[in-house]
């Protein structure tokens, strides 16, 4: 990482070969298409690239650097597919509490007032 973070292009294309095939395979899982997977991995080593310089990425774990890059901007490309995830109607407390009553054997109980 220290390597490339001095901007060694051989370095960077070692751990490019080294990675891109697990980054890859990795990517397609998520987002289950080879096609938004191309796009998504090259990404992933541009950002590897862009941020290398920084302090803190010349003493990370390489691997698991990448492969966090990877899974974050997966989920992000899955976002602009799907959309904002939607907002529950009741909060998380009430959710629990009703899958709490269910799990109890007490049947469903609505926390939601009636509209």
């Amino acid at each position: 990482m220290r390597r490339i973070a001095d901007r060694d292009h051989a370095a960077f294309g070692r751990f490019y070969r080294r990675l891109v095939t697990v980054v890859f395979a990795q990517v397609c899982g998520i987002l289950g298409s080879r096609a938004l997977a191309v796009a998504v991995t090259r990404a992933v080593f541009v950002e590897v690239w862009r941020l290398a310089p920084l302090p803190d990425s010349r003493t990370v774990d390489g691997v698991a650097w990448v492969t966090a890059i990877a899974a974050r901007r997966s989920a992000d490309r899955l976002r602009e597919i799907n959309g904002p995830v939607p907002r529950l109607e009741i909060g998380y407390d009430g959710l629990t509490d009703r899958e709490l009553a269910v799990g109890l054997g007490e049947g469903p109980r609505s926390t939601v007032a009636a509209r």
